[in-house]
């Protein structure tokens, strides 16, 4: 398996963000007189403690529907944990780790299929293929150590060996057909080569770090890992077979679900234990700014919109330090999704939804 990257590579990688800027423009937001911004994102929200999700209009803020995964005759343990969404909007997806399954809807927020499988945890599309990559939940005690490739289109489950417990962190890079998966408990990376499933294990230096989640740029060129343990960012070199490690940032207390920004310039996560949003510049990777507020509390998932003007948070409040604005039992059954002008780094909304908001996606409608 070749890793470094061609100039024919290279230009691969440009024109693939050329067409997903494109496509970010066409379906992603449509501009109005007064500047603004028109869009028909939707933001896909997994609520793991309530067995449900909440679908967001990404330019109001409101909540379209909350699908209540029991009315569809799933377990109220079934634990809706992480969503993804089709290129075209058609579909998306959430993974269930009580209920063993990963679930497939459509635009209309319908339920059309299913795909089981073991303790699914991260899910990621495959923009070039048919298929939707999934690992395995922070929360199963002794998974396989294989992940999942799922064909969208029917739901068909094969699933790739990876050789090494707990595998969790997830995403592709779709231009060289490459998927990254990290284990939970080791210092080490999967990359699978799709359609092939040629497989390169690489070990990353230094004390224990559970590597949480993954995020690639939008050239391709760099791989970020948040670490739990160890609180860094973690930034590689994608273009090398090794994935050398070219930057390390001291960024907080168990760094999240990291976004990059789509032009590449910054990269955001929360920082879970501190309840704050980070921002980290790309150019001599260093921490910007680090985003408090209210509803930021126990920061978990991010999703970026497609022309990088806002930023989605979902929060898990379990501690119930954020007051909801309607009279509860307990605060800590109401989470919630911030929304932050990336121009101004500051909260213009606080969204509230279900109880403890974990994985979120964003995703152009038809």
């Amino acid at each position: 398996m070749t890793l470094s990257h061609t100039p024919r590579t290279a230009a691969r990688h440009a024109l693939a963000i050329l067409l997903a800027c494109i496509g970010g423009a066409l379906n992603g937001a449509a501009h109005v007189a007064d500047g603004q911004t028109a869009t028909t994102e939707r933001v896909y929200v997994a609520n793991q403690a309530a067995a449900s999700v909440s679908v967001i209009d990404a330019a109001s803020g409101t909540v379209i529907e909350t699908i209540d995964l029991t009315q569809l005759g799933f377990d109220p343990n079934c634990r809706p944990h992480h969503t993804a969404v089709d290129p075209d909007g058609r579909h998306w997806y959430v993974s269930l780790i009580g209920g063993g399954n990963v679930l497939r809807f459509n635009a209309d927020n319908e339920l059309v299929s299913r795909a089981p499988f073991e303790t699914p945890g991260l899910l990621t599309v495959d923009p070039s293929s048919d298929r939707l990559y999934v690992g395995r939940s922070m929360m199963a005690v002794n998974p396989p150590q294989r992940i999942g490739a799922i064909d969208r289109d029917d739901m068909t489950v094969q699933e790739l060996d990876v050789f090494f417990p707990r595998p969790h962190a997830l995403t592709i890079d779709p231009v060289t057909n490459r998927i990254f998966t990290a284990s939970l408990v080791e210092n080490r990376v999967a990359v699978v080569e799709g359609g092939t499933e040629a497989l390169e294990l690489v070990d990353i230096a230094g004390p224990p770090h559970t590597l949480v989640q993954f995020a690639l740029s939008p050239d391709g060129r760099r791989l970020v890992a948040t670490t739990q343990l160890t609180g860094k960012l973690l930034v590689f070199d994608a273009t090398t077979p090794a994935l050398a490690l070219v930057a390390e940032v001291d960024v907080g207390t168990q760094p999240w679900h990291p976004a990059f920004s789509p032009s590449g310039d910054r990269v955001y996560f929360g920082a879970k234990d501190d309840d704050a949003v980070v921002v980290v510049e790309t150019e001599g990777w260093s921490v910007v700014t680090r985003i408090t507020a209210p509803g930021i509390v126990e920061p978990h998932g991010s999703a970026v919109t497609a022309d990088g003007r806002y930023l989605f948070v979902s929060n898990r409040n379990l501690k119930g330090a954020y007051t909801p604005t309607r009279q509860v039992e307990n605060n800590a059954d109401v989470g919630t999704v911030v929304k932050i002008d990336t121009r101004t780094l500051e909260v213009v909304q606080t969204i509230e939804v279900g109880t403890y908001p974990a994985g979120i996606s964003l995703g152009a409608i038809p």
